[in-house]
């Protein structure tokens, strides 16, 4: 797994990871006034994951694991969230949009699972407490998705994973 250092400061100083969290987000956003990449849309936004996985399956690590991130409301004190992004330059309509369909490539998926993996092992992670984005905010999000094959993911995992 190849990996780059490129971090992000907001977020709680400390936590213990007890949790992780998969979103999905765009690899460009086009906004109005000009483009940003995932990385710096989530500082100029205020907020932060651990890891960001391009679409090449470079993990981009964006704080420490021991730093708490703001990346899903009310689960940010001792949850590890990384971002599968999605390719290309999206508006939020083409991104939502762009979840319907399977949009990860093979090297994002498999360094997704290795990531987890090594989550799961360090931290000493439940099963039950890998959740999608939307299992923690149902209703208000939608990511990863129906184009990400969770159940898939959490057999690869070893896990028992509802669609």
């Amino acid at each position: 797994m190849k990996v780059a250092d490129m971090p992000l400061q907001a977020g709680r100083s400390k936590q213990t990871p007890a949790r992780i969290v998969v979103h999905a987000m765009a690899e460009y956003i086009d906004t109005d006034d000009r483009d940003y990449d995932a990385r710096s849309w989530l500082e100029k936004l205020g907020l932060s994951v651990h890891a960001l996985i391009a679409p090449s399956g470079v993990v981009i690590r964006c704080r420490s694991d021991y730093q708490g991130g703001y990346h899903a409301r009310g689960y940010n004190t001792d949850s590890l969230g990384v971002e599968i992004l999605v390719p290309g330059l999206h508006t939020y309509e083409t991104f939502l949009d762009a979840l319907q369909a399977p949009y990860y490539t093979t090297k994002q998926y498999s360094a997704l699972v290795e990531l987890v993996r090594g989550w799961r092992g360090r931290h000493g992670i439940e099963n039950e407490d890998i959740n999608r984005h939307s299992d923690l905010s149902p209703g208000r999000k939608v990511d990863p998705g129906a184009g990400f094959p969770w159940s898939e993911f959490c057999d690869g995992l070893g896990i028992t994973g509802d669609e």
